[in-house]
């Protein structure tokens, strides 16, 4: 131990330096800093994890004021606490132990577990201090605490799409049949987005991706073409797409190009930059199918991509039905990286 209390009264010398050598043994190879002071706050011990934790020397702070290593307000009411104990024996830290703030050498401060117990030696009243850091425990806690907040922003903004599709499904369905098949494909191409999202650590997804994930659970890879650059999409943005290409998908598969043949699918997109702004051009074309023309009524898959996709974009998104062939165009600007997107309303 760099510095210690004087043991007053009659001692044995041999079993006095038995009970220092252990003492050093200890204290000196300790991971948590100690302090020792006694009763008006001075620094009588101050081992090497404490000289390690605060940047001082012992040397430098024993027979000084135990102020030194703590932020204001301890730093000027450390002596009133003292002073009150004293008088009052009423005990708030001793024995109890808290987190509090101490303070380094270089004036930084930090979070530190301090647990005191009070001893005497002769008529001398000491207090022994145990500290350690737990920057990195509050760290970790905060990030433990960022986590579990997207998280549950993450389910209720899921839920809240599932409920909308879940409804808008039921609404349009013909008959129970139906309503079970479109339902649980439009649960899978969420969940397919979810994984590429996951994949991802939930940071964003390549467009590339997301056209993959579409063409593979479809399994007609042949009739379709697909041709752009790696274009990053924010999550939402990536989950709102998702669910309009597979409605576009279902679609030419079940009345469109890919009913039949010839017939084929060409997705082509781009990202160009317009005053400083990024922006994704997409184009969904359909070729060689039946003839079809502008239906009488919007259905879900309608509305979704010209409803609910054009609010998350915030631009503009357009379905045509020219004779050769439905026609779907997005011209919609990007969020910069780490810039958030916009919230994602589900099916509209």
């Amino acid at each position: 131990m760099t510095g210690t209390h004087e043991t007053r009264g009659q001692s044995n010398p041999r079993a006095e330096v038995m009970v220092e050598a252990r003492y050093r043994a200890i204290v000196d190879t300790a991971v948590d800093a100690i302090v020792v002071i006694d009763e008006v706050g001075g620094i009588e011990a101050f081992n090497p994890a404490a000289e390690r934790l605060f940047g001082y020397l012992a040397v430098e702070v024993i027979g000084g004021n135990v102020r030194i290593l703590m932020p204001e307000p301890d730093h000027g009411a450390h002596d009133a606490y003292l002073a009150r104990y004293r008088e009052t024996g009423e005990r708030r830290i001793i024995g109890i132990g808290r987190e509090v703030f101490g303070r380094r050498k270089d004036g930084t401060t930090f979070p530190l577990e301090l647990s005191i117990a009070e001893w005497r030696d002769g008529g001398a009243r000491y207090f022994t201090g145990v500290m350690r850091d737990v920057t990195e425990r509050k760290r970790a806690e905060e990030l433990q605490r960022l986590l579990v907040n997207e998280l549950n922003h993450r389910v209720k903004n899921t839920l809240a799409t599932v409920q909308s599709v879940a409804g808008q499904t039921l609404r349009n369905a013909t008959d129970l049949v139906d309503a079970r098949e479109s339902l649980t494909t439009r649960l899978l191409a969420l969940a397919r987005a979810h994984d590429i999202l996951t994949h991802e650590s939930w940071d964003g997804a390549d467009l590339r991706d997301v056209v993959a994930s579409l063409i593979n659970s479809h399994g007609d890879a042949l009739r379709f073409r697909a041709e752009g650059p790696s274009v990053r999409l924010p999550p939402k943005v990536a989950l709102s797409l998702s669910l309009a290409l597979h409605e576009l998908m279902t679609n030419a598969t079940k009345y469109g190009a890919l009913s039949t043949e010839p017939g084929r699918v060409v997705l082509s997109w781009n990202q160009t930059t317009e005053a400083d702004v990024e922006r994704l051009n997409l184009r969904w074309e359909e070729i060689d199918g039946p003839t079809v023309s502008t239906p009488s009524r919007q259905g879900f898959g309608s509305r979704l991509i010209t409803g609910g996709l054009a609010r998350e974009l915030g631009g503009d998104v357009r379905l045509d039905y020219p004779a050769g062939g439905v026609v779907c165009t997005i011209n919609a600007s990007l969020p910069r990286p780490g810039q958030p997107g916009r919230f994602i309303r589900g099916a509209a």
